[in-house]
């Protein structure tokens, strides 16, 4: 039930701030006129505007992570760059409801972060490209930021605040709050979540690119992607997964399917076959029936190791 509720609340917050967005971009487009113009583009908009698309980039990053094909990744992150937060609302919400909880102790966040396919297998082989380009972001946003300032001033100006930079405003935020759902996720204690929340507010960007890097530089590159993405309790759930031992009914056919094969086992005896992924997960949940039983039985497996696998009664 609390899984359940959490999802609902999540659904509804996003469908509410992506409808906002929406709302706010089409009163901006009435009461002030297109967003396409060359008066609009003083130095601290056009600051603005590449910190806001920084996190867009950031966020880009995690669509094409999720996505399991390149024509939906595209089509998402060119949404995300046309229409800003608005879509990375809808792509959350979307997300969301492709969750279905299976219990109270799995949260929904686990689920909306990673991707649905091979989860296990995924390394983390692009770290050291993540790492280069999200310091370099970090570095320009923070070098961009300073060059307005010793340029034209502190931006806690009346004159600055147009409706069009109301709105991009409006539309920045929105994102960093995305974010700061995962940050406050991904930390271990509510003071360092609050610390980073602060930062992302005062420092956009620069604070996500920072924290990612932070992130990657916890990792190996032996370490599957979700290492990057969950916190250290579902991290040890997954990994609790991989160390449980075997234990076959007796007298009892179980047949068990993963990525890299099946396990027959009838008395006690095991035959390996090769098979495709059948089910998709990023719990790793399967079921086996046994003969002569409506009931089925859950259990979690690794796909590093088939023959390694806990019983849930």
């Amino acid at each position: 039930m609390a899984a359940s509720g959490t999802l609902v609340v999540y659904r509804a917050l996003f469908t509410a701030l992506g409808l906002s967005m929406v709302g706010t971009l089409v009163y901006t487009c009435i009461t002030d006129g297109s967003p396409f113009r060359a008066e609009l583009l003083t130095p601290w908009m056009v600051t603005t505007l590449v910190d806001f698309y920084v996190n867009v980039i950031a966020i880009s990053t995690w669509v094409v992570y999720k996505e399991v094909n390149w024509i939906s990744s595209v089509f998402w992150v060119v949404l995300l760059f046309c229409f800003g937060s608005a879509t990375t609302c809808a792509y959350i919400v979307t997300k969301l409801f492709e969750i279905t909880p299976l219990g109270p102790s799995q949260d929904p966040l686990d689920h909306l972060l990673l991707r649905q396919d091979s989860l296990p297998e995924r390394k983390c082989s692009f770290v050291t490209v993540g790492r280069i380009i999200f310091s370099i972001l970090g570095i320009l946003m923070a070098a961009l930021v300073t060059y307005t300032v010793v340029t034209d001033g502190l931006p806690f100006r009346k004159d600055l605040l147009t409706p069009w930079m109301a709105a991009t405003l409006f539309d920045f935020y929105i994102d960093v709050f995305a974010i700061s759902v995962w940050v406050v996720h991904k930390e271990s204690t509510w003071i360092s979540s609050v610390i980073w929340i602060c930062l992302l507010i005062c420092f956009g960007s620069i604070t996500t690119c920072g924290y990612i890097v932070v992130q990657l530089l916890q990792v190996s590159y032996e370490d599957p992607i979700y290492h990057v993405l969950l916190n250290s309790h579902s991290k040890r759930i997954i990994n609790h997964s991989t160390q449980s031992v075997l234990k076959p009914s007796e007298g009892g056919m179980i047949l068990l399917k993963c990525k890299l094969c099946a396990i027959v086992s009838l008395d006690g005896a095991f035959e390996f076959i090769k098979l495709p992924l059948l089910k998709k997960g990023p719990y790793l949940g399967w079921s086996i029936y046994k003969p002569g039983y409506a009931s089925k039985i859950d259990v979690l497996i690794s796909l590093s190791g088939a023959q390694k696998v806990h019983y849930i009664q």
